[in-house]
């Protein structure tokens, strides 16, 4: 008889579990094509590997454990005194969506009705933007 034991997870590993689970949980959300089933499949296996309970798709809610987990998070990292700096950010993302998007027009004016084109140029400006913060 072969016995196999589980290794322990690291912090590490739990946390980038946790966040590979919000990120598929996204997937779902969103319905992407061709994209949900691979994704409910790996919340599963993710669930498996975390040792907590395995969503079930019938229901197509997350587990009570993905809720409270990420709502602890949320809570831990946000804190009642970063709100307001939050609600300044998101002012200045919309802001600078705009600004981009207008910018995008002057330059290229054939692109004033293609929203796919203008959201296009937003998030290559956005992918600018991560790539010097690295």
């Amino acid at each position: 008889m072969i016995t196999t034991y589980m290794a322990e997870l690291t912090q590490a590993e739990k946390t980038k579990y946790w966040a590979d689970i919000k990120t598929q949980w996204k997937i779902v959300k969103e319905g992407k094509n061709g994209e949900v089933a691979k994704a409910k499949q790996q919340i599963n296996i993710l669930q498996e590997k975390l040792e907590v309970e395995v969503t079930d798709f019938n229901k197509e809610t997350p587990t009570q454990e993905v809720e409270e987990y990420t709502l602890a998070q949320a809570e831990e990292i946000i804190g009642e005194e970063n709100i307001d700096l939050i609600d300044k950010g998101v002012d200045f993302a919309i802001a600078y969506n705009v600004l981009v998007r207008d910018l995008t027009v002057k330059k290229y004016p054939k692109l004033k009705n293609n929203h796919a084109g203008l959201g296009q140029m937003v998030n290559i400006s956005y992918d600018r933007i991560k790539s010097k913060l690295k």
